[in-house]
């Protein structure tokens, strides 16, 4: 019997074989998450990276079981959510067993008392959004991604909703969790939201792609449901104008949950759109909205007409809609022409037009098209959207490849992180001995102390 057949056959005993499939039976979705080939990483396979095994755990003794097969057959684990992250955490690079969450997507508890949910990991952020809404609570969690992005995959990566400037990170918004380790022992960290009782160990999954763990289970806070929310949008002649404009809406306490600002065409330095939205008790609301307008028009700004506004609202979730039509029928026979990059720099405010000015620079230099820059949720949180077309699809992804490390580079020579709510996966891992110094090596100490055999996840995060 072959070594494939033989854990197989172990693995049925831990799961049903109708959620338990074999290489060639695994649908292509899952040979990529959403670094795919019009992405520029040079490393990818075309044709992906198919895991030995897919399986599909409806319970936290079912995944305990199956980590331990994989810790006693020294065979790489990857957890996997929708497949929505931008970096290739999810990504079976060395093959093994992908285990897909999605079926353990239980809400487990709702509290209007103590303003929590618990669920599951596999559980879909907008069936989270929904069942809060029935019970009068309001899930403050809002990516691009929201109507198809999971629970643990938003922890996996800490993730930044829409609303992430008032109501933080899922990470800020995380009360406690349950993950298997790499051993198969189950993991409980208490829901309290503080504690000053060592260190708190619900950090070690909040960001780390599953290097040390599959979470299971969550806590995180609801928050009630807002008495008003409104939505205003501006008009600025140049970026420079909204930038200040929104260092001034700061310094001034104008509390927005949503800061959303972007400049399409930025060569030619076109006019800039800013988003904002607010939500909380009505005369609170009514105030910072009368501010903004106010400290807009000091700044140039046109307020846009409200159903301009709205149309930007209601339409955040497109993309992510978009995306998961593509991947259940894309493959890729041969590299496309055109590649698209997508860049999250966390950076000092006073550092953020110097950042613009290297980042044009940078990409003229290379050849690249900047299809966008902008700011979320506030003056230190930079991206970018690049692309770069070539006669030959492999030019057209090493010029954009080499552009963006250069400019993810210029920001930690500026003092800033490379990436605030994407992760790091396979993409950026070279640049995280860049980014740590000898943090790295601490983190790498922390891995190998909790996974000695590094089949959690491996490859992935520089770890």
């Amino acid at each position: 019997m072959s070594d494939h057949r033989r854990l197989e056959k172990i693995l049925e005993s831990a799961i049903p074989q109708d959620r338990l499939l074999s290489a060639k039976r695994i649908p292509a979705r899952y040979k990529f998450d959403a670094l795919r080939p019009y992405r520029p990483y040079p490393k990818l396979r075309m044709k992906g990276y198919v895991p030995s095994f897919l399986v599909r755990p409806e319970t936290i003794a079912e995944v305990s079981e199956i980590v331990r097969i994989a810790k006693r057959s020294r065979i790489p684990i990857v957890p996997y959510g929708a497949g929505t992250g931008l970096m290739g955490a999810a990504i079976a690079i060395r093959g093994g067993i992908m285990i897909d969450t999605s079926r353990m997507n239980q809400v487990e508890e709702i509290s209007k008392e103590s303003l929590f949910v618990r669920a599951q990991s596999g559980a879909v952020l907008e069936d989270l959004y929904n069942r809060l809404q029935d019970d009068g609570l309001f899930f403050a969690h809002d990516p691009w991604t929201r109507p198809i992005a999971t629970l643990g995959g938003a922890i996996s990566t800490n993730s930044l909703g829409y609303l992430g400037a008032k109501y933080g990170s899922i990470g800020t918004q995380l009360l406690g969790l349950e993950a298997v380790l790499p051993d198969g022992q189950v993991l409980r960290t208490r829901p309290a939201q503080f504690s000053s009782t060592g260190l708190d160990l619900k950090r070690l999954f909040i960001g780390t792609e599953g290097s040390f763990g599959i979470v299971t289970s969550a806590t995180i806070r609801a928050f009630p449901q807002p008495e008003r929310f409104a939505l205003a949008s501006y008009k600025f002649p140049s970026f420079e104008d909204g930038y200040r404009a929104i260092l001034t809406m700061r310094a001034n306490d104008i509390r927005a949950s949503m800061v959303d600002y972007g400049e399409e065409d930025p060569t030619h330095n076109e006019e800039a759109q800013l988003n904002l939205a607010f939500d909380g008790m009505e005369g609170e609301v009514n105030a910072h909205v009368a501010k903004a307008d106010r400290i807009s028009s000091q700044f140039r700004g046109e307020k846009l007409e409200d159903r301009m506004a709205q149309e930007f609202w209601d339409d955040r979730h497109d993309i992510a809609l978009m995306f998961s039509q593509r991947i259940s029928r894309t493959t890729y026979e041969e590299e496309p022409r055109t590649k698209y990059d997508y860049i999250h720099v966390s950076l000092m405010a006073s550092k953020v037009l110097q950042f613009r000015s290297e980042t044009l620079r940078i990409a003229k230099e290379h050849g690249v098209k900047v299809l966008e820059v902008g700011l979320w949720h506030g003056p230190e949180l930079f991206s970018l959207v690049l692309s770069s077309k070539a006669g030959n699809p492999k030019n057209a992804g090493l010029k954009l490849w080499q552009a963006s490390d250069k400019i993810l580079m210029c920001a930690q020579d500026l003092g800033g992180s490379m990436e605030f709510c994407h992760g790091v996966g396979l993409k950026l891992a070279h640049l995280m001995e860049r980014e740590h110094g000898l943090g790295l090596e601490i983190m790498r100490r922390f891995k190998r102390a909790v996974d000695p055999f590094g089949i959690m996840n491996p490859g992935k995060a520089g770890l």
